[in-house]
């Protein structure tokens, strides 16, 4: 794994997965919750996506659910996944769910050797966790993932 500090989305041209983190709720329109953060900025910059993940979602019975790791079905055409860290969208992250995405995206980048991924760093920022509890979690991906902090994102820890 290697980790950069900046903007995720400048990396997005060039990235063979771009990877955000999510929940499993799906609102009774159809539509992911994707509020903050990365996701809010995914949603916006690509009107129905929030569709198309909810419909991903529904597809594996995951509502409220763990599903892990969602690529697109037409991966690489549409390079965008989801990488889950919740449940409920209003609640902290969970080292349990990022485990099995992290476990997921492992598998994944075993049969894709030559794909580059990105993620920003999962649970930080609005999933409420501490950046020295996931790193443990997420440390030995490959290198060919890159997870990236933006630096305002973090919850300090108390001393």
């Amino acid at each position: 794994m290697i980790q950069k500090f900046g903007n995720m989305w400048d990396a997005y041209d060039d990235a063979d997965l771009f990877l955000i983190t999510t929940n499993s709720f799906v609102t009774q329109r159809g539509t992911l919750v994707m509020g903050r953060g990365i996701a809010q900025q995914t949603r916006d910059r690509f009107p129905g996506i929030d569709r198309a993940f909810a419909k991903q979602i529904t597809k594996r019975n995951a509502h409220l659910k763990m599903y892990g790791l969602l690529i697109p079905d037409d991966w690489p055409e549409h390079k965008i996944g989801c990488f889950q860290v919740k449940t409920h969208w209003g609640r902290p992250a969970r080292l349990k769910l990022i485990r099995l995405s992290t476990y997921d995206l492992w598998h994944w980048t075993k049969e894709h050797p030559d794909a580059s991924v990105h993620l920003n760093f999962p649970g930080i920022g609005y999933g409420q966790l501490y950046y020295e509890d996931v790193l443990p979690v997420v440390q030995f991906l490959p290198d060919s993932v890159t997870v990236w902090r933006f630096g305002y994102e973090e919850v300090a820890r108390p001393d």
